[in-house]
């Protein structure tokens, strides 16, 4: 089971009624007996894995909802999305149903390998939706797990020039290539996560502006957060729940709590050491790759071509 403080709760419920209205800097619940007050108990329900939320008619703010979540519900399950892969987009996809008990679990290792303290000057500020693994892990689990403040730079798109000194950024990489143009020279101790890999001239970057750690992770929308580095000369180290197979296309995940399972990767991964491994780049299609129908297509446009000339 996986327990929510009121704050995270909260928290989480501002991204679902933000992504729901359209409608942000406000914690007013919708007026009882409209359909978008239904819709945003759906939407809660969903995401929490239950439809059998007790939300009361009388409550008036979402801090009211979240207070009775927080003390009422411990999540079997989470139902978490993908986003579009672009940076200035924040449109959910498909949902992927994630185990409580796996996502605490996850929060944990994750904290242990940032090696960071429990700290509640420390700020972690996000730009990711609450409602996807990553977001949902960086924005939610990570700073509850380690007593930190949270912002969110949907919510306030100055957080950036408020940084102190052991702040933490978590983004994507799109994101991050953005910010690194924009970005100014940063307080020490600013530690970066990036939910992919970057590219070597965003690190490079970021190391200019004053970062001192950046982190990058391995994640898959269907998993959540598998493997983390601390440089792009190293290979990815799994986080402590996640363990090896002799598969490159399965890992095992032992959480605590929860019945051990074992999973298949969306793309194989090539071991480098008995917890390390580095991601397979795939082959971009040659012309001898492409599916007949391509070829097909290809030859006929060529045919046009020729006669219309």
């Amino acid at each position: 089971m996986l327990s929510l403080s009121h704050r995270t709760t909260l928290s989480v419920l501002r991204s679902v009624a933000a992504q729901h209205h359209k409608a942000k800097h406000t914690d007013m619940l919708p007026c009882v007996g409209t359909p978008e007050r239904a819709g945003l108990a759906h939407a809660i329900g969903h995401l929490l894995g239950t439809q059998k939320l007790t939300l009361a008619d009388t409550a008036i703010t979402l801090d009211e909802w979240a207070g009775a979540i927080a003390e009422h519900a411990d999540i079997e399950y989470l139902n978490l999305f993908d986003t579009t892969p672009n940076a200035f987009c924040n449109r959910l996809q498909r949902s992927y149903r994630h185990v409580g008990a796996a996502l605490a679990q996850e929060a944990q290792s994750l904290k242990a390998f940032l090696e960071l303290s429990t700290s509640s000057e420390r700020t972690l500020i996000s730009w990711l939706s609450l409602q996807t693994v990553s977001g949902f892990m960086l924005g939610a689990l990570l700073p509850q797990a380690g007593g930190w403040q949270t912002r969110s730079l949907f919510e306030s798109a100055g957080a950036l020039w408020e940084l102190n000194a052991g702040d933490v950024v978590a983004t994507d990489s799109q994101r991050w290539c953005q910010l690194a143009q924009r970005l100014p020279s940063l307080p020490a101790g600013i530690t970066a996560i990036a939910t992919s890999p970057l590219d070597a001239a965003t690190w490079q970057a970021l190391k200019e502006k004053g970062v001192a750690h950046i982190v990058e992770l391995y994640s898959e929308p269907a998993l959540g957060v598998i493997a983390a580095r601390r440089s792009q000369a190293e290979a990815f180290e799994l986080l402590s729940h996640w363990h090896p197979t002799e598969s490159n296309d399965y890992l095992l995940c032992l959480a605590k709590g929860s019945v051990a399972r074992e999973v298949r990767l969306g793309q194989p991964i090539a071991w480098t050491g008995a917890r390390n491994f580095k991601p397979v780049e795939s082959e971009p299609l040659t012309p001898q790759a492409l599916p007949l129908w391509a070829s097909r297509s290809a030859s006929q446009r060529s045919l046009q071509d020729a006669t219309a000339a």
